[in-house]
């Protein structure tokens, strides 16, 4: 097999899995490094609760990731409430395995949807943005969910600083502010199943998972490496919302 083929492939879908001159705003930093990896809260105080305005100031997802610029992204998360009789319930969670050829966290399992937010772009937009990319290759997940859904589904808002490094792209360091969202399963009758979802391109998006939500909260809390690592923080408010806790 010529190698040089499967080169070129790849490096194609390196290009495809992310756009390295997408523009994203640029956000203020924390108010210090002790509040990175933190849920903001009213504490905060205006100017950071519940999610700083951006600086007037853009920049590529290549340097942001580089110089460590602080930008923001939306996370969406996909559960299922299913009942077993009176008072007994179990959480189940859609997780998507990230495409090997992102620039960051490649190949490990992630929230159900996840998407940096453009310059300008309303972050209702882009979390609906994110569902159709990476969820609504088979069309389903649209039909279920409005942007009215997102708004209700606001759940929390956090810091995130991870440093990392890909053999592709090198080093990393990503600073957002991610706002996390919960969309719950519309249907009763159906359980929510992996088969379901496919991404509109198959270079951002590996397949997809469906696990038990309890189980999801402790792999990550003791740091399992095949997911997507997040604050203990950020778990905490997850159970809350998923209400294991």
């Amino acid at each position: 097999m010529d190698n040089s083929i499967n080169d070129t492939s790849d490096q194609k879908n390196y290009q495809i899995a992310q756009n390295d001159h997408e523009l994203f705003d640029v956000y203020p930093s924390p108010p210090s490094p002790s509040h990175y990896n933190r849920l903001i809260t009213p504490a905060w105080g205006d100017t950071y609760f519940p999610c700083p305005n951006p600086t007037g100031t853009t920049n590529t997802r290549r340097q942001i990731h580089r110089q460590g610029d602080w930008h923001r992204s939306v996370q969406v998360w996909i559960a299922q409430r299913v009942s077993h009789g009176a008072n007994n319930s179990t959480i189940r969670v859609l997780l998507q395995r990230r495409s090997r050829y992102k620039d960051t966290h490649p190949n490990l399992l992630d929230v159900s949807c996840a998407g940096h937010v453009d310059a300008g772009e309303n972050i209702i937009d882009c979390a609906y943005r994110e569902l159709r990319e990476e969820l609504g290759g088979l069309s389903d997940v649209l039909h279920q969910y409005t942007h009215d859904d997102l708004t209700r589904g606001k759940a929390f808002v956090v810091t995130s600083s991870i440093q990392g490094e890909t053999k592709q792209f090198g080093s990393f360091i990503c600073n957002e502010y991610q706002d996390v969202f919960i969309l719950w399963w519309k249907d009763d009758n159906v359980l929510m199943e992996a088969h379901m979802f496919a991404p509109m391109n198959n270079t951002e998006v590996e397949g997809f998972e469906v696990v038990d939500g309890r189980d999801l909260i402790q792999r990550l809390r003791r740091g399992d490496e095949e997911l997507v690592p997040h604050s203990m923080e950020y778990v905490d408010a997850l159970a809350r919302a998923f209400s294991l806790e």
